[in-house]
């Protein structure tokens, strides 16, 4: 469980930076229309002047780090603290079925591996697609203004390959995560992870997900063969 909490995190922090960059690139672009006429007439006299050159150059950069660095303080308490409405187990859980990701429609296709080496496409019952969300950067509302829209953050994979059950309710999980969503990622997928009922926050939503998941699949499945008979 810890491991999926560290990449569900990952994500969050994700989308808090990428606010920053994406704030900051405008910012950057107008700094540097800015700055070319002092830095090109300080290059003129570049011994008298050399400390002023490299003051402008080394400014953008140094905001930069700056923004950075005031995110993640601004952030930190919202993503990692346990008590933090991201860390409920509504948000954790939130796993989706796989027909959200165009690269799943053709995953037959897609060469997967892991970084055991042990996955075999055989052993996969199901995928699930996780997609964090954070809405409370530093900079969201101002990256979301120039951008026109909502930051998203970027999908990781769930692969379930093992499950235990009692009286018709999964008490156990056996999943592998993928880092990502794209193509690449699926020779990256983890070793396998165990997941317990009340072994966490979040650890009985993603069991009880991805047992709702699995039964809507057998449920089309069935009704498929059916209506082909």
């Amino acid at each position: 469980m810890e491991e999926y909490i560290h990449l569900y995190h990952q994500k969050l922090w994700e989308i808090a930076f990428s606010n920053v960059e994406k704030v900051f690139g405008i910012f950057f672009t107008i700094l540097l229309v800015l700055s070319i006429y002092p830095i090109y007439t300080s290059f003129q006299k570049l011994v008298r002047r050399k400390k002023l050159v490299l003051a402008l150059v080394g400014m953008p950069f140094f905001l930069f780090f700056l923004c950075m660095a005031t995110e993640y303080v601004y952030s930190y308490d919202k993503i990692m603290n346990p008590n933090s409405p991201y860390n409920d187990s509504l948000r954790i859980a939130s796993l989706k079925s796989d027909t959200v990701l165009p690269v799943l429609e053709n995953v037959d296709e897609v060469p997967i591996d892991s970084i055991d080496g042990d996955l075999k496409r055989k052993d996969i019952i199901l995928f699930a697609v996780s997609n964090p969300i954070f809405y409370d950067g530093l900079f969201g509302n101002v990256a979301n203004y120039l951008a026109v829209g909502q930051t998203v953050g970027n999908n990781f994979v769930v692969a379930l390959v093992g499950f235990k059950e009692k009286n018709g309710e999964w008490r156990s999980v056996d999943i592998r995560l993928s880092p990502g969503d794209s193509e690449k990622d699926f020779q990256k997928f983890s070793k396998v992870l165990h997941i317990k009922r009340g072994e966490s926050e979040g650890a009985d939503g993603i069991i009880l997900t991805l047992q709702k998941l699995h039964e809507s699949t057998l449920r089309k499945e069935k009704k498929n063969s059916t209506a082909y008979e």
